[in-house]
């Protein structure tokens, strides 16, 4: 193979760092599983299928059961998936073929694989990568879009940029790839709005800095005011070493941070909070409050006059940091998207708030507590919200806390909203009724035990289960202890 081309080379470095959990969004268990569940995703989200693959499974399980399924069963258990009709006749199709020619199981051939019912390049490519390891690149419509701007490809279909693609990457990679570009195109690449300013690659990408009209849009993007992202770090960066000045007078906008600060010795040093930071409780009366998470009071903060306000970017939008930025005053965000993030925050923290010596053994015993193969226990699903349901996603620091101590999180990404079939269909082993944000209490759990009776429902201390840094190994073991009795 030719040298790898530095640009390509550097791209992936970056896409590494951005999305070191890329992987495939379809819940699957083997083979079979996912080549339905990929024929299923065509004109759908990967969320939807995701709630409608439970069911479809529990009553077609393999090849022989979906290949004699009723036509009209089969539609009405994947009619959220959009094109029901044609999608049921593929997949009895699909069985039917698997059955006759492979003896009811996918086979890892490409040429047979693909030459199955339903089954076109992409959902081969998928397959074959996912379930076979073997490194394919299929070209979805994130990927097609992410690699046009970023000029990897000026083809006009999926299968063109495909073989740019795999023309331009190491042929090891592609698995990887596949995965990093289209998280990507779901958190930043956005098809009508792209957050060029946030973009880890923006460097890399001609149509990011105005250089080429976007082939999506047809339109030039005007570059973010600096010319360009600093490209990202996995895990957040510690301030420069130049930066002697420590914060005296901090304000912190996240509960569990105000508490890791008490935690710390550094109560003397909290200039004001959020009204939800209320641990421990004495500070309700020492430590001003200055307004909630969403929408704090920014002229309060300003009266306050801080040298840092401590923000996370999940718990406080955007406009919060913007906001201080107009009023001169300095901010550090943190970014919690999985249990192994905190081991990186507790020492920016630490190195950011001068008090080193107490964060470094907090991280270290926590990476170690992290360290190891999990297995994926019982499927879990933890509701933070009642009228409407809504759960914490896979991709949230909740739902690593569940896979990290043993459990399989179950349910869209982020937190979206459920109603009483989507959670029917997710068929949870266990649903978590955690007593904050919102509080669930023991009626709650009577009510949601009888309408679904083979289900284990348990109330759980939300501060534990949803409060990262400070009460980290708290969850951890909250968690595992429901691993180990479901």
């Amino acid at each position: 193979m030719p040298p790898r081309p530095p640009a390509s080379q550097l791209l992936q470095d970056r896409l590494r760092a951005a999305y070191p959990d890329a992987k495939c969004a379809l819940d699957h268990a083997d083979p079979f599983q996912l080549v339905v569940a990929t024929i299923l995703s065509a004109q759908c989200t990967d969320a939807r299928v995701n709630l409608t693959t439970p069911a479809l499974f529990a009553r077609f399980p393999d090849a022989p059961s979906l290949a004699a399924a009723p036509l009209l069963e089969l539609e009405a258990l994947i009619r959220s998936t959009g094109f029901y009709h044609n999608k049921a006749r593929n997949l009895i199709g699909l069985a039917q073929a698997l059955l006759a020619r492979h003896g009811g199981e996918v086979p890892a051939d490409p040429a047979a694989l693909g030459a199955l019912p339903g089954v076109g390049q992409k959902t081969a490519n998928v397959v074959l990568a996912n379930a076979f390891g073997v490194p394919a690149l299929a070209v979805d419509t994130h990927i097609f879009r992410v690699a046009r701007r970023l000029g990897l490809s000026k083809a006009n279909t999926p299968e063109k940029v495909e073989a740019d693609l795999c023309r331009t990457f190491p042929r090891e990679d592609w698995i990887e790839l596949h995965h990093q570009l289209i998280f990507h195109g779901r958190r930043v690449c956005d098809a009508r709005r792209p957050d060029c300013a946030a973009c880890p690659v923006l460097s890399l990408c001609p149509t990011g800095r105005g250089k080429l009209k976007d082939p999506h849009l047809g339109v030039r993007f005007q570059p973010p005011p600096e010319g360009e992202a600093a490209p990202p770090a996995p895990t957040p960066r510690a301030p420069s070493p130049t930066d002697t000045t420590l914060p005296q007078r901090i304000i912190s906008l996240v509960p569990s941070v105000t508490e890791l600060l008490v935690q710390w010795g550094l109560a003397a040093r909290l200039a004001g909070r959020s009204r939800f930071c209320i641990e421990p409780r004495w500070i309700r009366n020492t430590v001003p409050a200055a307004g909630g998470t969403k929408d704090p009071d920014l002229v309060r903060i300003r009266d306050l006059a801080p040298d840092l306000v401590i923000l996370e970017k999940d718990e406080n939008p955007k406009a919060v940091a913007d906001a201080l930025d107009g009023l001169g005053i300095p901010w550090l965000a943190l970014e919690i998207r999985s249990v192994q993030d905190c081991v990186a925050a507790l020492r920016l923290l630490g190195e950011r708030l001068g008090v080193a010596d107490l964060a470094e053994p907090m991280a270290k015993a926590l990476a170690v507590r992290l360290k190891g193969r999990r297995r994926k226990g019982p499927r879990a699903l933890a509701l933070i919200w009642k009228e409407p349901w809504m759960s914490a996603g896979p991709d949230t620091y909740v739902g690593d806390l569940l896979r990290q101590g043993g459990l399989t999180p179950v349910g869209p990404d982020r937190y979206p909203v459920l109603t009483d079939s989507d959670i029917e269909a997710l068929a949870p082993d266990l649903i978590l009724l955690p007593t904050e944000p919102y509080r669930f209490h023991a009626r709650h759990q009577t009510a949601l035990q009888k309408r679904f009776p083979s289900t284990r429902i348990e109330l759980v201390n939300g501060q534990a289960l949803t409060w990262y840094l400070s009460r980290t190994d708290q969850g951890l073991d909250l968690v595992q202890g429901l691993a180990g009795t479901s």
